[in-house]
């Protein structure tokens, strides 16, 4: 045990020199990290940095579903077009096979279609199982003319059969939906596997769509609908559509024995009439007020559409986003609305989306951002489809609480004239974030605190912001601006322990001035690294530099500390190793070679006897 004491101490010792080392290099090294954006922005969270809640069903099989489910739609549009007038005396509502399950389908007519003329219709896949409750085990279909309204004074329940045999949806092919109950009682739609709402989304789940046509939702409940992809994610509100034909997967079914109600029309006769399409291009409309909207892949899913007005509504639960503008969405106005606990972003708007303006809206406890604003171009270059190179924005975030979201709290992805106004915003990693050459952005009378990061941050070539009048406190740095341009004027920040102002990068005509910095880091506006500013007079009296990890880091592990606490770390090892050539086994008198004087001499001699002998 003795032999290998030493051997143990050296290892101890070098264990120390290595910390050192290590510290002093982390002391130069650990405040240099750059931000880097995640990658897969705006869509299911699954690589990079990118946090949120990944999408837990089957991307193979999904995928194929939503196929499968885009070509019935176009199949049906390909028919209907054609049907009314080459097969004789149809009048009227009518089905057609569309692979596991039928699809009623529903034309125009004066008077909407409500849940007493679907008992009639299809007594045998819409049955009342209570006095307000309702099962549905077939498709629907609403043509441009027709309107299906589910209404009641009492509300109702309807269920879409979704299950591990079939499911069901209920698409307006260029017609309207209604769904209105009243303050007292919402009406309900669901998915239902047969004990309760399915939430295996592997093999497809019911869906709720408007392409092409107007919605109108008040006092109303949709819930646990959708997968994978916007079109089907749960209910969605959606513009063109894409061509195609509809083509059954695997053998050919048995022709099914016609149901009762509304007629049947044979297969075989409709082949000829596959071959043509009579599309109707157009935009979606909509009415949105008091829904709730829970547990859907995609909660509410908008794209190509025009005058959406959504209000006093609320999202939650949302295996992807939760409220999505997705593309070529004017003139949308969100009030009074909540997304929260989804499991990517809580509202998001796309890439061609114009004049959105959201005002009074809540966005908090997802899983990425909080809201996300993606104004770049649909493309950089010549392509394939001759998409237009430019970029869009006009779009606006009032009077609205963003806070305790996983990344950021707002983030604008490209774009201009952009305003942020009377917002507060609380407890996300970084309040708001300017990149992607975002131009034009108002960042004015916000609110923001308790960052854990920055407050705001303006980084990447050709971002510009105006930031104005807003109060910043907590965190580690107020405005963070990096190879951007941003003017930061009449600010106040407080309780920050890092910077109230960083600069780093070429940061051209950016101006600094007017702002009252509070806090306890190290440097108040620090612009050391930076070209092109300009720093006028600002307010540092509340500014107090105090010891920081950082400050205390660079003090201590300078190279001449350095070098001291080597030499003092290989001298107690050596104190320690070294081999003692003394043994003590026994106890010895430490007198033992000591002689008293008398031994040495005569003792007391009188005077008088040494004058006698001489």
């Amino acid at each position: 045990m003795t032999s290998r004491k030493p051997i143990l101490l050296g290892a101890l010792a070098v264990a120390f020199i290595a910390l050192v080392a290590a510290g002093f290099l982390a002391a130069g090294n650990l405040w240099k990290k750059s931000e880097v954006d995640a990658l897969g922005r705006n869509e299911i969270a699954a690589n990079g940095n990118v946090q949120g809640e990944l999408y837990t069903g089957d991307p193979r099989s999904e995928a194929r579903v939503v196929q499968s489910e885009e070509e019935r739609l176009v199949y049906v549009r390909t028919i209907a077009s054609a049907a009314r007038w080459r097969v004789d005396g149809l009048e009227g509502p009518y089905r057609l096979h569309t692979g596991v399950t039928n699809t009623l389908v529903l034309p125009a007519r004066t008077e909407p279609y409500t849940a007493a003329d679907l008992l009639l219709l299809a007594p045998d896949t819409f049955k009342q199982l209570a006095s307000s409750t309702f099962m549905l085990t077939e498709s629907i279909v609403v043509l441009p003319g027709a309107t299906l309204a589910f209404t009641g004074g009492e509300g109702i329940t309807v269920r879409l059969q979704s299950n591990e045999d079939a499911f069901v949806s209920i698409v307006a092919l260029g017609g309207s939906l209604t769904v209105a109950g009243t303050e007292e009682s919402d009406v309900e739609i669901t998915s239902w596997d047969g004990s309760g709402a399915d939430t295996d989304t592997s093999d497809g789940r019911a869906y709720v769509r408007v392409i092409g046509g107007h919605a109108s939702f008040s006092h109303a409940t949709v819930s646990s609908l959708g997968f994978w992809s916007g079109n089907t994610g749960g209910l969605a509100l959606t513009g063109t559509d894409t061509a195609g034909t509809f083509l059954e997967s695997g053998a050919t079914a048995a022709e099914p024995a016609a149901p009762a109600g509304a007629r049947l029309l044979p297969e075989a006769d409709l082949k000829s009439l596959a071959d043509q399409t009579d599309l109707d291009y157009s935009v979606v409309t909509a009415g949105i007020d008091n829904l709730t909207v829970k547990d859907n892949a995609f909660g509410l899913f908008i794209t190509n559409a025009r005058d959406i007005a959504i209000r006093d509504s609320a999202i939650s639960g949302s295996l992807v986003d939760g409220l999505v503008l997705h593309r070529s969405v004017t003139d949308a106005t969100i009030t009074g609305t909540t997304s929260m606990d989804n499991a990517v972003d809580g509202i998001t708007v796309g890439r061609s989306s114009t004049r959105v303006e959201l005002q009074d809206v809540t966005a908090s406890g997802n899983g990425r951002n909080g809201i996300s604003l993606d104004g770049q171009p649909l493309a950089d270059g010549p392509n394939a489809v001759g998409t237009a190179v430019v970029t869009y924005g006009g779009n606006r975030i009032l009077g609205s609480t963003v806070a305790d979201n996983g990344r950021y709290g707002v983030e604008l992805s490209g774009g201009n004239k952009l305003r942020l106004t009377g917002n507060t915003i609380q407890g996300n990693e970084v309040g708001v974030v300017v990149n992607y050459g975002a131009e034009g952005v108002s960042i004015i009378d916000n609110e923001i605190r308790d960052q854990h990061k920055q407050g705001i941050a303006v980084r990447e070539a050709g971002a510009q912001a105006d930031i104005r009048r807003n109060t910043i406190s907590g965190g580690d740095t107020g405005v963070y601006v990096r190879d951007a341009t941003a003017s930061i004027t009449g600010n106040t920040m407080s309780s920050l322990s890092g910077h109230g102002v960083s600069l780093l990068g070429n940061v051209p005509d950016t101006r600094v001035a007017g702002n009252d910095v509070g806090g306890y880091g190290t440097v108040a506006i620090w612009d050391e690294t930076s070209t092109g500013a300009v720093v006028e007079e600002n307010d540092l009296l509340s500014w107090h530099p105090a010891p920081t990890v950082h400050s205390v880091m660079n003090s201590v592990f300078q190279p001449l500390t350095f070098i001291w606490l080597l030499l003092g770390a290989l001298l107690v090892a050596t104190a320690f190793t070294r081999k003692r050539h003394l043994r003590v086994r026994t106890i010895r008198d430490p007198y033992k070679e000591r002689v008293p004087l008398t031994t040495l001499s005569r003792g007391i001699v009188r005077i008088d006897d040494i004058r006698r002998a001489q």
